[in-house]
């Protein structure tokens, strides 16, 4: 029994050496990096924020009739080209064409009226003067005809409102564009303006010459932003489709837009969000947009916000970043051949998609290191 025990420390023991010597292998493994360097090189830099949009018309409207009635033809079809006055839908008009009818007749009967109290008029006025009538008989002799000729008048001013509601049975085409969608059918009961309503949207015409893209930027590169600054523009539905723009309308405050942020250019070691900034609207205008561009297709805008010419610069999987205090650092080479890299704080300034400035920090002449040394740990390193 004793013999056993004794046997079973033993192979404990034994178990645990080998445990120790290859635990202590797997660190010293660890340890050694084969650490690859880079230096800081002159170059121009440019800064690009790059936003997603909608294409949109500059010109769109939702057509609508302002009078009520039911549609008798439709007279145009989904994505058809129209000129302007272009005669687009036609409502039924046999009820406001009888009306007007009758109106007319009405403007008839009330100029006869008013000539008739205009003859008895003159007549009593005649003999008012050789005082053969009573002046009572005379002022209701001419409030007669003046009210005769009231009557007149209205009856012309219904006759103008019908014929003008008659002119808007025929809705027409504000101006050139294409239609982008159709609601309206024949037999549609339509309400119009005239009924105090918003009516029903028949079409929407919309001039395609013009397009513009609408997004968002977040509120760090906002600040650089000024109306009729030029950007670029591509669509990732038409590859091969890129265009130039200006920044036309910058919102005064922050608010909801088509599109969204992306975030500055460049990724790497030195990439990142805005994070929970608040975007502010904006609207570019396409100065020649391809053929097969449309809208409510996305836009990708390309915004120069930052340059630097000849600056001292690094790729961006050479600089790390401390979330907890927001600093970068770079791990530069030890005048020892072994030593591991030092861990050096600098400033970054301007980045594009691929090196980052170094504003301060940062000796010309350094080796900055591809690898973060093991020991070395951030905030974010769990």
């Amino acid at each position: 029994m004793k013999r056993l025990l004794w046997l079973v420390i033993a192979l404990g023991l034994l178990v645990g050496s080998i445990a120790w010597v290859l635990h202590s292998r797997s660190a010293a493994d660890a340890a050694k990096v084969d650490y690859t360097y880079a230096k800081p090189e002159r170059r121009d830099l440019k800064q690009t924020s790059v936003i997603n949009g909608t294409i949109t018309p500059v010109l769109s409207t939702e057509i609508r009739s302002e009078v009520s009635g039911r549609i008798s033809r439709v007279l145009v079809e989904a994505g058809a080209e129209v000129a302007a006055g272009q005669p687009l839908i036609e409502l039924d008009q046999s009820t406001l064409q009888v009306q007007l009818d009758d109106a007319r007749l009405g403007v008839t009967g009330a100029r006869l009226r008013t000539e008739r109290a205009e003859l008895e008029f003159k007549r009593l006025l005649s003999l008012a003067e050789k005082a053969l009538v009573t002046e009572k008989e005379r002022k209701e002799a001419e409030i007669a005809f003046r009210l005769a000729e009231n009557d007149t008048a209205s009856q012309e001013a219904r006759v103008r409102l019908l014929e003008n509601s008659l002119a808007k049975g025929v809705i027409t085409a504000p101006y050139a564009g294409r239609v982008l969608s159709l609601a309206a059918r024949p037999g549609m009961i339509v309400t119009g303006a005239d009924a105090g309503r918003e009516g029903n949207t028949l079409l929407e015409l919309a001039d395609l010459t013009r397009l513009r893209v609408e997004a968002a930027i977040n509120e760090i590169d906002v600040a650089v932003l000024t109306p009729d600054m030029a950007v670029e523009i591509t669509f990732e539905s038409v590859p091969e489709a890129k265009a130039s723009g200006r920044i036309t309308f910058i919102a005064p405050a922050a608010g909801k837009a088509a599109g969204g942020n992306t975030g500055t250019g460049g990724s790497g070691g030195a990439g990142g969000s805005s994070g929970g900034a608040r975007d502010f609207p904006l609207q570019i205008a396409i100065d020649q947009s391809h053929p097969r561009v449309r809208p409510g297709m996305t836009a990708r805008v390309h915004i120069v916000t930052a340059t630097s010419p000849q600056a001292l610069s690094l790729p961006h999987n050479t600089v790390f970043n401390d979330q907890a205090s927001g600093d970068w650092f770079v791990f530069v080479r030890a005048p020892e051949a072994k030593a591991e890299p030092v861990k050096t704080k600098v400033e970054l300034g301007v980045r594009d998609d691929s090196h980052v400035e170094i504003k301060s920090g940062l000796a010309e002449t350094a080796e900055v290191s591809l690898q973060r040394p093991p020991g070395v740990k951030f905030s974010q390193d769990k």
